[in-house]
Order: structure tokens, then C-alpha cells, then sequence
């Protein structure tokens, strides 16, 4: 007579060999680092607001002196912490000196008083090579 039911060997689930430590230990790390990773990472409620606070000194600064805004850093690159800064550089046609940056800053400045939330002004003396 011949056995028609199926063996009822393990599935392949339990043959596994169990996580050493060395694994175990690795998954938990992967696991609390994802978890740090979304904390920490650009959302959509972040880049909204560093794109309206982007928009704003673009605009501010062009009707001031035409100049072209642009930021850098962190924020394009999309790799800023939550409570980072936005980085911006003035392209100007003129041969422009400190004093325009002096100026941006005393504008920026001026800006607390109308409602926008303007803070933490810092003008970094940086020379490109």
C-alpha cells in the first residue's frame, strides 16, 4: 500500500539556525539607526517651511538689489538636521563688496519687526577659491 499524505516534515522556518549574536546584535543596531534616520531626516512639513523661509530671502534680497539668491549646503542637498540652519549665497552683477553683505544682514534684521519669524542672523565671512 502506498503513503498518499504529504510528509510532515518542518517547514523551512524551523530549520533555520538560529541568529547567532553577532547577527542578532546587527539587527537590533539597523533597527534603532532606521529609527534615528526618521527622527532626524527632511519630512514634508520641514521642507515646506525652509522652502517658504527660502522664498521669502529670495525675495526680500531681489527687491533690494536684484540679486540672485541662492542656498546651500545642507538644505539642497536635503541632508540638515531639524533644528539646522539655511545657507545662502548672493549672486550679483556688480562689483559688489562686504558691504553688501552688511547691508543683507542689517535687512534681515529689520525683518523681526514685521511678523516674520526672523531670527539667528549670522553673516560668515567665507572666501570661495
Amino acid at each position: 500500500m502506498v503513503d498518499t499524505q504529504p510528509s510532515l516534515s518542518p517547514s523551512p522556518v524551523f530549520n533555520q539556525k538560529p541568529l547567532s549574536l553577532d547577527e542578532e546584535l546587527w539587527l537590533f543596531a539597523e533597527e534603532r539607526a532606521q529609527e534615528i534616520i526618521c527622527v532626524v531626516q527632511p519630512n514634508v512639513l520641514s521642507e515646506a517651511i525652509r522652502k517658504e523661509v527660502i522664498d521669502y530671502v529670495k525675495g526680500l534680497i531681489k527687491s533690494y538689489f536684484g540679486a540672485e539668491v541662492v542656498p546651500f549646503g545642507s538644505v539642497p542637498l536635503k541632508t540638515y538636521l531639524p533644528d539646522g540652519d539655511i545657507d545662502f549665497t548672493v549672486l550679483t552683477h556688480e562689483n559688489a563688496d562686504g558691504d553688501l553683505a552688511q547691508t543683507v544682514c542689517s535687512i534681515l534684521e529689520s525683518e523681526k519687526d514685521s511678523g516674520q519669524d526672523v531670527k539667528d542672523i549670522q553673516h560668515i565671512r567665507a572666501q570661495v577659491w
